[in-house]
């Protein structure tokens, strides 16, 4: 079903973002969010659930053309994180990650997420937590991020926790993004080899007992380790430790892991780069985050936060770009403004250039299709991970 832009006359008489409730006995109440019709100057509109909106926007003058995912998360609708293969490694196309979520979920879109590194190829540059579980630890960036309890927010975290032995504490600053001079731990989640510095600095902890596979969290006994350890396997750990703190942890020694996320743990993030709108004001680092290049007119990715009563709305958004005549894309300070107009008060840039895809699952044929035109030449650019939108409230 099409909106098209005739009616936006109609609904600009309604109050900006209002509330329209089903009035359909036996149902709850459902939201409808009206896009002004001062935003572009096309504005269609699909509906992909009671819950999903897609809204096609263009600039003709400029020209741009985006894509927006409308999500109203009080209404039984959720989102995933979704990595491009089971550990930190590993790139795969949005459409691949959509496709591969179970249909009980039922998924209805994606847009791409973090920005990640060709060598190893799909490393993340942030936080990526899948259903609770932690794959690629935090990063030095904010993050979007997902649990039933807060809803969405776009903050940060960091890692606690400690080893413990008879010999001293060792404070844990990083988990899943090992560094050679912070002492952390790296699980099989992580499936990249460590880097030879890292490597020379690494233990090897073998569990006494089985302990929590989401946490770690157990008694170990310290071994000196192998070279087949880089890549660890099962509950065994990898803990590297600095030069300053090999005296508090020994081979031989009996050690207790603690390890999390703070200040809270999230069910689902993902990382990206520039804070876009911090409560409605656009972000002061918008016109300098990055250089010159990144800093210009380029493919966007998104994603903008918007609260309205109780409700929440997640918008997603993906701007074409460096496709002169169709669109040339918008610069961060651009696309924080279009957040705005369409009601965000918080937004997060995400990875951009010939990574941007919006993907959509058709209604009736339930074929997935990429609904904007990446710029990438050979079309579709494999990344790291993606952010799905799902038409179930399980996982909620």
């Amino acid at each position: 079903m099409r909106i098209r832009s005739l009616l936006w006359p109609m609904l600009a008489a309604l109050p900006f973002l209002s509330a329209c409730r089903s009035l359909v006995p036996g149902r709850a109440p459902r939201f409808l969010f009206v896009v002004p019709p001062t935003v572009a100057d096309t504005i269609e509109t699909e509906v992909l659930s009671r819950a999903v909106r897609l809204h096609r926007l263009v600039n003709v003058n400029a020209p741009w053309r985006a894509w927006v995912l409308d999500v109203n998360m009080s209404a039984c609708a959720s989102v995933q994180a979704v990595k491009g293969e089971a550990t930190a490694v590993g790139r795969n196309t949005t459409s691949v990650l959509l496709s591969r979520l179970p249909a009980a979920s039922h998924p209805i879109a994606a847009v791409n997420a973090d920005f990640f590194l060709f060598a190893p190829p799909g490393v993340l540059t942030n936080a990526h937590i899948e259903r609770g579980t932690v794959i690629a630890g935090p990063g030095p960036n904010v993050l979007l991020g997902y649990d039933a309890e807060r809803g969405l927010f776009i903050d940060s975290v960091r890692v606690s926790g400690a080893v413990i032995s008879a010999h001293g504490t060792v404070e844990l600053q990083h988990w899943n993004r090992p560094a050679p001079n912070r002492a952390g731990l790296v699980d099989a989640r992580w499936g990249v080899p460590l880097d030879t510095l890292a490597r020379t600095r690494a233990m090897r902890l073998d569990p006494i007992v089985p302990v929590r596979q989401d946490t770690a969290a157990g008694r170990y006994v310290m071994r000196t380790a192998r070279p087949g350890d880089t890549l660890v396997l099962g509950d065994t750990l990898l803990l590297i430790l600095p030069p300053a703190m090999r005296a508090r942890a020994v081979v031989g020694d009996t050690v207790t892991v603690q390890r999390g996320i703070t200040p809270f743990w999230p069910r689902e993030t993902v990382g990206g780069r520039g804070v876009l709108l911090i409560d409605s004001v656009v972000g002061g680092d918008v016109d300098r985050e990055g250089n010159t290049g990144f800093q210009g007119l380029n493919p966007r990715t998104a994603a903008g936060i918007a609260r309205v009563g109780n409700s929440q709305r997640l918008l997603l958004a993906v701007i074409d770009g460096r496709q002169p005549g169709y669109s040339v894309g918008m610069t961060l300070r651009q696309t924080a403004e279009l957040l705005r107009s369409l009601g965000a008060q918080r937004a997060i840039n995400l990875d951009g250039g010939g990574s941007s895809a919006m993907i959509v699952r058709d209604n009736t044929t339930g074929a997935l299709r990429v609904r904007n035109k990446p710029s990438d030449p050979t079309g579709e650019r494999p990344v790291g991970n993606a952010l799905a939108v799902l038409g179930s409230c399980a996982t909620r």
